[in-house]
């Protein structure tokens, strides 16, 4: 592989290298939970049989080393049916602050009844298990507005007893990350890069 040349660009004066560490360093640090943290969400963008479809996801886990991020969802829900046909999906972040973009190309795979799920159910307080509660398939039509879990805990939570109830509906979703395309946007000029990861390592600059 061709040795990786700085940026020219006054906006960024780091090395490919540098700076595919630096935007894997940046989604690490979005899971210390802090509310202005960039890249805490993402957008999954899917394949369906009559096009594609897109939500957004809470960034779960992220493996620096291996190249692969997580995110939840409930077993029930629409897209993990789309992942199970097309396995293939983007993930979009945005940092508003920064004013970085990084687009990932994975291929997920579905974790339910296995110890990896139980890994990122362990993960989980209660507030969070909450959402794994509900009676109702994500997405079914209800006759008035329904939160998501059962009424009766309102603004309350689970005991850690009754959150248990959630694992059965609970899908820890894994991405093996395939290649990043890095944005990052500025008056002074814009850089991009990408960096791809399989079926072979390379690294490139390129045009906005």
């Amino acid at each position: 592989m061709t040795p990786p040349e700085p940026s020219v660009y006054p906006t960024i004066s780091l090395t490919l290298t540098d700076l595919e560490q630096d935007s894997w360093q940046k989604l690490a640090a979005a899971l210390e939970g802090k509310k202005d943290m960039g890249f805490k969400t993402m957008t999954l963008a899917c394949r369906t049989a009559n096009g594609a479809d897109a939500r957004t996801v809470v960034l779960r886990q992220v493996d620096v080393v291996r190249k692969y991020v997580w995110f939840h969802t409930d077993v029930r829900a629409a897209k993990v049916m789309q992942l199970e046909a097309f396995p293939d999906a983007t993930l979009l972040f945005w940092d508003d602050t920064q004013q970085i973009q990084l687009r990932l190309t994975v291929e997920t795979r579905l974790h339910t009844n296995d110890y990896l799920a139980d890994e990122q159910w362990q993960t989980l307080g209660v507030g969070n298990r909450k959402n794994y509660l509900s009676e109702h398939k994500p997405g079914s039509v209800q006759p008035s507005p329904y939160p998501g879990f059962p009424t009766h805990l309102g603004a309350g939570l689970p005991s850690l007893e009754e959150s248990e109830n959630g694992r059965d509906n609970f899908a820890a979703i894994e991405c093996r990350v395939l290649t990043m395309d890095y944005l990052h946007l500025s008056r002074d000029g814009q850089v991009r890069a990408r960096f791809q990861y399989e079926p072979d390592s390379k690294m490139s600059w390129l045009a906005p």
